[in-house]
């Protein structure tokens, strides 16, 4: 009777093939570094904020694919360099902050390839169409064994209280205005 009673209960709750979503694909984070400033949806196309994370790299450190794709973009914009992928699942991760570029458009990209390399700062961007998502939750988890990807999980790094000192010093300077 009990069997009976799980079994329908399993049924019940089962859910056809067709409406279960397929496990998220695994993004690997694209370059060695510390994320100073993370991911901030701004208000309006317009508004402040951050698209995307914001990594304290070495210039001339490598980056890479954070997925299978293909290149869309790789070239300046406005003084910059970019290096946009890509991806199967309808995802187009940005680079920005390059200094070299070592691909080209429409070239296949595997996980974990070189695309480049960096200056003091990369910039990662995640969009799906023209929505912006948060690249961290994207991103697999960084392995600590001595693979290829082996680093630490970047976390967010909080400015120095000196720095906050300075601040505070230049807004009762009479140079700035105090606006709590």
């Amino acid at each position: 009777m009990l069997a009976a009673v799980c079994a329908a209960a399993l049924i019940a709750g089962a859910t056809p093939a067709s409406a279960q979503s397929a496990p998220a694909p695994t993004y690997i984070w694209p370059v060695s570094g510390t994320v100073v400033d993370p991911f901030r949806l701004p208000s309006g196309p317009y508004g402040s904020g951050n698209r995307g994370l914001e990594f304290a790299t070495q210039p001339g450190a490598p980056f890479w694919a954070a997925r299978d794709g293909v290149v869309s973009f790789a070239g300046p914009v406005g003084g910059r360099l970019h290096v946009t992928v890509s991806h199967p699942d309808g995802l187009r991760v940005s680079y920005s902050g390059v200094a070299a570029i070592e691909t080209a458009r429409g070239e296949r990209v595997q996980q974990g390839q070189r695309l480049g390399t960096v200056s003091d700062r990369l910039h990662v961007g995640v969009r799906r169409g023209e929505t912006y998502l948060d690249p961290a939750q994207i991103f697999g988890p960084r392995r600590s064994s001595g693979a290829r990807f082996s680093w630490e999980r970047p976390r967010l790094v909080l400015p120095a209280v000196s720095v906050y000192r300075l601040q505070l010093s230049w807004l009762h300077s009479g140079a700035g205005t105090a606006v709590l």
